[in-house]
């Protein structure tokens, strides 16, 4: 079974253009949003840093009616307007739409939440830069959260996204087997386990990335 994984911010679309953090600046009430960023930014860059920022913004969530719905909302109407600017690269798009054709397994993985993810695929759909056929050729693996309590049930992040993967492996009854090819933008942290251990990877060029290197299975794209 050939397997291609994505990530989305940063991969597909343009570095600079995090589609988590565009969203919540939109729902979120802005200084305190601002406030949890910079405590964020001021700490390593580690998943338990992270993960504080993240159930930080789920607490400024909570006021909001019907989160989960406006949420996907947000994120596919941002989307939209990245695709209208000419963020959302059309070469990513091109390498996406191919490996949907010639893998088995098409993975979207991604730190936001599924329902972000949602979002962005829907808006590919609604611009016709994706088919209804590749559109339903898409797995989503991402950040899942309960609303009712607005904890966070998976963190899908920087380690976590190659064990969310061979868990889906297990859970649908295919052959747990590394990725052939994972496509990715942060291969240090956010996407490091990912770049680790697919059999190819393909690093989408950005000023943070430039000293990462592979002596195998190794490529470097620049898309914009």
């Amino acid at each position: 079974m050939r397997t291609h994984i994505f990530d989305i911010d940063g991969t597909l679309t343009k570095s600079g253009n995090d589609l988590w953090f565009l969203t919540m600046q939109e729902l979120c009430d802005p200084t305190a949003f601002k406030t949890l960023v910079f405590e964020w930014e001021a700490k390593s860059k580690t998943y338990e840093n992270s993960y504080t920022l993240l159930v930080g913004t789920l607490d400024l969530l909570r006021n909001i009616k019907n989160a989960e719905e406006k949420i996907f909302n947000t994120a596919k109407k941002l989307t939209l307007g990245l695709i209208d600017n000419e963020l959302v690269p059309k070469q990513a798009l091109i390498a996406l739409r191919q490996s949907i054709h010639a893998c088995d397994l098409i993975v979207l993985s991604t730190a936001n939440y599924i329902e972000a993810a949602k979002g962005f695929t829907a808006a590919l759909l609604e611009r016709n830069l994706i088919s209804q056929f590749e559109y339903n050729r898409l797995v989503i693996l991402a950040t899942n959260t309960d609303w009712e309590k607005y904890s966070v049930e998976c963190f899908n992040m920087g380690d976590v996204k190659i064990h969310t993967y061979y868990r889906y492996l297990q859970q649908e009854g295919y052959t747990v087997k590394v990725p052939d090819k994972a496509f990715v933008d942060d291969p240090y942290f956010n996407d490091a386990s990912l770049a680790n251990e697919a059999l190819e990877v393909v690093v989408v060029d950005n000023s943070k990335n430039k000293e990462y290197f592979r002596n195998t299975g190794f490529e470097r794209v620049f898309w914009y």
